[in-house]
């Protein structure tokens, strides 16, 4: 764009804006009102920016101008090669998507026109040769996750692309309708990120990721769609930027060339928007300067009572994708993934009550067979001197000496709590008890997610209690503090009934799991 500049026209005497159309002819429009590409018909108006509208601007970003790029003219009928075009099925600032047929092998397809280079226009053909180029690299992005490119050409100067026909729709559409919940929103960033991470291996940015550009193939995925403003890395133009301002990283604006980080700012502010149905900054000013600077200062407008289906730990995840700075932001896709498995629930099905019972007699069994060795020692020496006293001189002796042996090792009794001591570290590692592994359950919190380090150590200590108890009556035994061992027998009975009796309510839960907001669910993950 240039400034703005007096028009010498006697006519109106209006204020006249020379913009350069993305098809690279000049266009001169009149503020406020509208003009019209002569080349390419593209029609422009001056008004607020449309939020969801794709742009593509150029070195003189901070002049005095704002604008939109209005709807093209419905080319329906037409046959570019053999495709077919049947109606328009969306346009952006790039071009217009088509329904269309492809008439070789009659198949339905999505047909995208990009606006030709300009006759005559600085870089017309380097920019056909260019936009040939980014479809060609996302046809070789075989990912599910992305849409599939059929076919590649053009008409006369005019680059298109035939990609598939998905039923959609796309998630702008979907939560102007509905809030998404919470597990709706992790597995699609997770399916983009994954897709963003395989067209990074191919040195590939996407440029433009926005609710608009994910389109929903069936109910459970969503597929990254409209390359078009896609860079590769290697060959980034500073001096062109494409993009939709609303979602487009602040660094951008500056001339910084796009990478994998301004990608990570888009979806950042694309689940933003997801999770609460609106995007995180507030975008004042009429002209497009305005609203860059009032983006790259405005704060990220978090919701004041912070949705209970929503875990506290994804306002974490949000902030470091808006983060200003692109190195404040993850390093990489995998740190990305990883952060997104953190925070993908595990399930939401509650185990039964006679699964989860099971479980525990198998932590159970297997706790007792692991502190059989302290134990027996302890036990087997009590046996011995009670037998004593039945038996002749030669027994004596022989009672005598297993009763030194045993007595002996009946000190090995100190270390029975390192059995539930490993128990507690299974807890704090976030593993799960054979007993849970072999009926396949998870402990989750109320959003299905790992329950945090503290409460699952906690929660541990008290599920774990006749295991703790038993190990410290055998360690008093070994230290012969028979009375102390005495008083402690009880202990494991009493608070295992404290424990279970709560399982008798509704919601058929222990206190441990009531008391620390758990929940024994089966893994389906």
């Amino acid at each position: 764009m240039s400034e703005r500049r007096q028009t010498d026209d006697a006519d109106n005497g209006r204020d006249l804006v020379s913009y350069r159309c993305s098809c690279g002819a000049e266009v001169l429009i009149s503020h406020p009102s509208e003009g019209r590409c002569a080349n390419c018909g593209q029609q422009m108006a001056f008004r607020d920016l449309n939020a969801t509208q794709t742009l593509s601007f150029g070195d003189d970003i901070d002049r005095d101008t704002s604008f939109s790029v209005a709807n093209s003219p419905d080319r329906s009928g037409e046959e570019l090669g053999h495709f077919r075009l049947l109606s328009k099925i969306g346009h952006g600032g790039m071009g217009a998507v088509y329904r269309a047929m492809d008439q070789s092998l009659e198949r339905l397809v999505a047909v995208k026109v990009m606006r030709a280079a300009g006759q005559g226009a600085d870089g017309s053909l380097e920019q056909v040769q260019k936009l040939l180029h980014e479809a060609v690299v996302q046809a070789r992005l075989n990912h599910p996750n992305v849409v599939t490119i059929y076919y590649v050409g053009r008409n006369d100067e005019e680059p298109f692309f035939a990609m598939e026909l998905l039923a959609g729709p796309t998630l702008g559409y979907l939560i102007r309708e509905n809030q998404l919940p919470f597990n709706a929103v992790i597995s699609y960033a997770q399916q983009v990120v994954a897709a963003l991470k395989q067209a990074s291996l191919l040195g590939l940015v996407h440029g433009d990721i926005k609710p608009g550009n994910l389109i929903l193939a069936d109910k459970e995925t969503v597929k990254l769609c409209d390359f078009g403003s896609a860079k590769t890395e290697q060959c980034a133009p500073a001096q062109v930027i494409s993009g939709t301002l609303c979602y487009m990283a602040p660094e951008l604006a500056t001339g910084t060339e796009p990478s994998i980080h301004s990608d990570m700012y888009s979806l950042g502010v694309t689940l933003f928007e997801l999770t609460f149905g609106r995007r995180p900054f507030t975008v004042t000013g009429t002209t497009l300067q305005e609203q860059i600077r009032s983006q790259r200062i405005a704060k990220i407008e978090f919701t004041t009572k912070w949705p209970a289906k929503v875990p506290e730990r994804w306002k974490e995840l949000l902030t470091r994708l808006l983060a200003p700075a692109p190195e404040d932001r993850f390093p990489n896709y995998e740190t990305f993934e990883a952060a997104l498995q953190e925070l993908s629930p595990m399930g939401f099905t509650n185990a039964g009550l006679l699964s989860r019972s099971m479980a525990f007699a198998v932590d159970l069994v297997c706790a007792g067979l692991l502190m059989a060795p302290f134990i027996l020692p302890g036990q087997f020496e009590g046996i011995i001197s009670a037998q004593m006293a039945a038996v002749g001189q030669a027994g004596k002796e022989l009672s005598e000496s297993l009763l030194r042996i045993f007595g002996r090792m009946g000190v090995i009794g100190i270390l029975a709590p390192i059995v539930p001591a490993i128990a507690t570290w299974i807890d704090w590692k976030g593993w799960r008890t054979p007993g849970r592994y072999m009926f396949q359950l998870r402990v989750v919190d109320p959003h299905g997610l790992k329950l945090g380090r503290r409460k699952r150590v906690l929660r541990g200590l008290m599920r774990n209690t006749p295991i703790w108890v038993t190990a410290f009556i055998a360690a008093a035994i070994g230290l012969q503090m028979d009375i102390f061992a005495l008083m402690l027998s009880p202990l494991d009975e009493i608070v295992l009934l404290i424990d279970t009796i709560p399982v008798l309510g509704l919601k058929r839960q222990a206190l441990h799991d009531r008391l620390f907001g758990s929940h024994v669910v089966l893994d389906t993950k």
